[in-house]
């Protein structure tokens, strides 16, 4: 009887493990394999691409450990909720009562390529940002935020907003680099071909200029630098940008150093830049949402607080000498535009005077007389605030 007894049990606990396993794997199939639940907090692509999972040279590389970038995951075939808080945490002190100008030269990118460099003049007066922002961050936004978080690196910002005199709307840099003591200033906008939410072409090239000029120059006028990563650059490689961005600041002061755990990552690979044929194409692609690895991008339900930022008084200065400086060179542009039309008048006029023909000499003297007359009573040309702007 015990036998029968022990037997009897061994069946009993055998069946009730097979049916518990049975039912476990039956729930995980209906849940797909990433069923856990994802609130778009924590980013990490998943492997897009294989060779881009360590991005140094060798493999006794002692960084690997610290630069690998695959952590976390964003799960293929979720939506992302697109985020409007701020990711890092750093506060930004500045002296809004002082005068900070910009103290070195470097030169802009001349390709059209990924990246972009856009730079201030020497001896610029900068005009400092404020504090809030109420625009949508970027997939890569984040992720660029959690590895300057990781690498434990000093001087990011994102929520800050630089007021512009002649815009309906303050600038929100995706990202912001200062050192004030150094007067260092930078803009870093990680760009994409198109808007998630609206799925519209932005950031697109038109012939040698592009739809961002306007604001690059706007930036540069009052004393920042502008770089400009492309999403797929800060996706795959976003160790490489940051490690760009040093080297950039490196460049203008020679005091800065590369961080140690940045000196061994390979640089940054340059991406061609789009215009708005090849955006429209690769939205209808579905390209960023492959990229990612998510299948549609959402906004949050629930509503937000808007901040109430307003500019600081001595920035509005700053814009005022701003504009009495466009409209100078407004009025040297139009001075310079008559003398050269008239110039054009008089070379005309000596090429067509026949000198044995005075009757002839006449009607090109009083033609010029004409064309000066007309030239003095017409209206200052339409001048654009940049050579390469846009609006």
């Amino acid at each position: 009887m015990n036998l029968i007894k022990y037997f009897l049990k061994f069946f009993d606990v055998f069946f009730h493990r097979h049916n518990s396993l049975k039912k476990t794997n039956d729930d995980n199939k209906g849940q797909g394999p990433n069923h856990e639940s994802f609130s778009g907090n924590s980013i990490t692509p998943i492997k897009a691409d294989n060779k881009d999972e360590n991005h140094y040279e060798g493999n006794n590389n002692p960084t690997n450990n610290v630069n690998k970038t695959n952590k976390h995951t964003i799960h293929a075939n979720r939506p992302y909720t697109v985020q409007v808080i701020p990711f890092l945490k750093s506060e930004l002190d500045l002296d809004y009562n002082g005068r900070y100008i910009v103290n070195y030269s470097i030169s802009d990118s001349r390709v059209m390529e990924f990246p972009v460099i856009r730079a201030p003049k020497k001896g610029c007066e900068i005009k400092l940002p404020v504090r809030g922002r109420c625009g949508k961050r970027g997939v890569c936004e984040q992720k660029l935020c959690e590895e300057i978080e990781k690498l434990n690196l000093l001087g990011f910002y994102d929520n800050l907003s630089l007021f512009v005199t002649d815009r309906c709307f303050r600038y929100e840099p995706d990202l912001a680099y200062i050192d004030a003591k150094k007067g260092i200033f930078i803009d870093i906008e990680i760009d994409e071909p198109y808007s998630g939410l609206e799925r519209k072409p932005i950031h697109y090239t038109i012939g040698d200029y592009t739809v961002d000029d306007k604001r690059n120059d706007d930036f540069t006028e009052r004393g920042w630098t502008v770089i400009r990563f492309s999403e797929t650059q800060v996706y795959k490689q976003p160790q490489s940008c940051l490690k760009y961005v040093y080297k950039l600041l490196h460049d203008m002061d020679t005091s800065i150093k590369m961080p140690h755990n940045l000196a061994a990552v390979c640089d940054i690979r340059m991406c061609p830049m789009w215009d708005k044929d090849c955006a429209e194409r690769m939205a209808s692609e579905r390209k960023r949402e492959t990229l990612l690895g998510i299948n549609r991008f959402i906004e949050q339900s629930e509503e937000r607080k808007l901040d109430v930022i307003f500019d600081y008084s001595h920035g509005r200065e700053i814009e005022n000498n701003i504009l009495k400086h466009k409209e100078q060179q407004g009025k040297q542009q139009s001075s310079g535009i008559y003398c050269t039309r008239l110039s054009q008048v008089k070379d005309d006029a000596s090429l067509h005077r026949a000198p044995s023909d005075t009757g002839c000499q006449h009607s090109v003297e009083a033609e010029k007389q004409k064309e000066i007359q007309n030239i003095s009573t017409q209206s200052e040309p339409k001048t654009t605030p940049s050579s390469r702007g846009y609006a």
